[in-house]
């Protein structure tokens, strides 16, 4: 049954369906709260009514002259009161009282509620980027990533304030309706059923303000990527003086953001100008027929116009909201669809813990292509030894760093398998697997923090690691930067290490990757962008670690990989040669061409 409930609901109410997904049971609080609140504001609306009625009568107490005065002579005899003038009063400020108490409590839920969806839509996305296997990071645009973690996830944020005071307005229109048929039925029918017929006049525009939302998000996330890529691009942009041009591609997709932003809003307008005239409309031709028609007296709607002057407030509310809500339903749209393409490409976290390798590696006839059915590796087969050093070399798109990439578990191969130690790679888990592995690359990686975080990763600051962290920082030959400065190892980096020149931000990786437990060290042309000085003092620091842990270089400066024990010769996304360097220069032509090159 439950089953059933969920998948209707989730037809014909999708977005309720989307809004209970992260919120489950607070969603129904909100709603019982709302129920409650409206009932207590129904209560104290009434309290008017015998008011009116003594006033009518010049009278002091409340007379039983039909079924309205019956209804609320019950009130008076339930909290044991006599119907006077006094008594009204008692009851009008207990109601509205209780009401100044329900109304808190639905306003600060709310805001717990709203600050808890807004926290689950950003974990939600976050948590589904991190899961997202690495071939399929990257092929999405880091713009899309980025308008939907900031401005998107704010805007469903907005959506979801608007959805509620949907639902909570229409609550209020159900009770007055429902207060409104208990008194009068053929009225209240006369004017429900105007305002039903009302809702066709606006479908067509709440449908093409649906379309229009969903537009602008996709605009807004090509102009987010855009403005990164400037950002990214911009010493080359302003070099070439290509700047003005590129900005006016930017421009135009401002352009049209902003046209759609103006339909929009005219569509909004429409609907918020004729609502209420079209409502009054349905509520004078009731008056009328009730009179007219049917014969009634006014004294006799009197009570209804009062519930009904309260749900067409309710009413104006809701469709107010849901207006506001369609500005804001194509994030939720893009929401869906972003989160839903990226759980689909989750990687799995299935299999044993790693904890070692005693022997070896063995690549066998392994092969590779990406989405775009291009081989990139063909039939590779090699060994890596413990502790021992292996070096890739070849030209640029060879598939070197597409064959370092799947001995991390950054890439699954398309065939072939993996064995560490006669075991599968693939029945490890392999986060456990990467996280014996250091990585340093030509492209620094340094976070806006201290130095100490950056090397310890926000490992906690005691003695212990503090007396690590500087041994680490020795061995780079960092200390004299760290001890220059009156903050030490709590000197600030700045944004991606501004403070640092690029040899010191390169042993910087150095050291993070000593500070760890890795038993794996994978060198991504790791010092083709130093200088000569440079590189040789972390060439020293990285040979240092020969025989104490494997070590997988990409290297285009063979003078750092002359001591490996093997070097992989690729070409073409195959294995032309494998062999130590003195046996790789007699055995390969290819490679004897390059070292002569190099001038080694």
């Amino acid at each position: 049954m439950k089953k059933i409930i969920l998948k209707s609901l989730k037809n014909n109410f999708k977005h309720l369906h989307f809004f209970y997904d992260i919120l489950r049971i607070r969603l129904f609080f909100i709603l019982g709260i709302s129920i409650f609140y409206s009932l207590i504001d129904a209560m104290s609306l009434t309290m008017f009514i015998p008011l009116f009625q003594i006033a009518s009568g010049e009278k002091n107490t409340v007379a039983s002259t039909n079924e309205n005065s019956d209804a609320f002579l019950k009130i008076f005899s339930f909290f044991n009161l006599s119907p006077t003038i006094n008594s009204v009063l008692i009851l009008m400020v207990f109601f509205f009282s209780l009401k100044a108490v329900f109304r808190y409590i639905d306003v600060f839920y709310r805001v717990l509620a709203t600050s808890y969806f807004n926290k689950q839509i950003r974990n939600n996305l976050l948590t589904s980027i991190s899961n997202l296997k690495y071939s399929k990071f990257v092929t999405i645009d880091f713009g899309t990533i980025q308008n939907s973690v900031t401005s998107e996830s704010l805007s469903i944020n907005n959506a979801f304030a608007q959805y509620i005071s949907v639902i909570q307005n229409m609550i209020f229109v159900v009770v007055y309706i429902g207060l409104s048929f208990l008194t009068n039925p053929k009225f209240s029918a006369i004017v429900v059923f105007g305002g039903w017929a009302s809702r066709f006049l606006f479908k067509s525009l709440y449908r093409d303000s649906e379309k229009l939302s969903y537009s602008i998000t996709k605009e807004n996330n090509k102009l987010s990527s855009l403005v990164l890529q400037q950002v990214t691009n911009f010493k080359y942009l302003k070099s070439t003086a290509l700047m003005k041009t590129y900005l006016s591609r930017v421009n135009k997709t401002v352009d049209t953001i902003e046209k759609e932003v103006v339909i929009l809003g005219k569509t909004s307008a429409k609907v918020m100008s004729f609502r209420e005239p079209i409502i009054v409309l349905f509520l004078v031709a009731a008056i009328y027929i009730q009179i007219n028609v049917i014969g009634g007296t006014f004294n006799s709607i009197v009570v209804i116009l009062l519930f009904f002057y309260r749900a067409f407030g309710s009413l104006m509310s809701v469709q107010q909201s849901w207006t506001a809500f369609l500005k804001y339903v194509g994030s939720v749209k893009h929401y869906i669809d972003f989160t839903t393409e990226l759980k689909a490409e989750k990687e799995l976290e299935a299999g044993a813990e790693f904890k070692s390798f005693n022997n070896e590696i063995l690549i066998n006839n392994i092969s590779f292509c990406y989405a775009n059915k291009i081989d990139v590796l063909s039939n590779i087969s090699f060994t890596i030894k413990k502790n021992n050093t292996i070096a890739f070399v070849g030209k640029s798109g060879s598939g070197k760093t597409t064959l370092v990439n799947i001995v991390s578990g950054l890439l699954q191969p398309t065939s072939g398998e993996i064995l560490i130690d006669s075991t599968n790679m693939r029945d490890f888990n392999i986060e456990s697997f990467r996280k014996k592995i250091g990585f340093i690359s030509q492209e620094t990686v340094v976070f806006n923090d201290t130095i100490f975080n950056n090397v310890t990763f926000w490992s906690e600051k005691n003695e212990e690691n503090l007396a690590r962290f500087y041994d680490v920082i020795k061995k780079v030959d960092l200390l004299e930067f760290v001890e220059k400065s009156t903050l030490k190892e709590d000197i600030s980096l700045g944004d991606n290490g501004v403070v640092m020149s690029g040899g010191q931000r390169q042993r910087l990786s150095i050291a993070r990757e000593l500070y760890k437990d890795i038993e794996i060290l994978v060198l991504d042309e790791a010092t083709s962008s130093l200088d000569s000085q440079t590189e040789r003092f972390i060439q020293e620091s990285i040979e240092s670690l020969k025989g104490h842990i494997t070590i997988v270089v990409i290297a285009h400066r063979l003078s750092t990989i002359k001591n490996a024990d093997t070097i992989v010769l690729v070409n073409n996304g195959k294995i032309e040669e494998q062999a130590n360097y003195e046996d790789l220069i007699s055995k390969s032509v290819t490679f004897a061409k390059m070292v002569s090159l190099q001038e080694l």
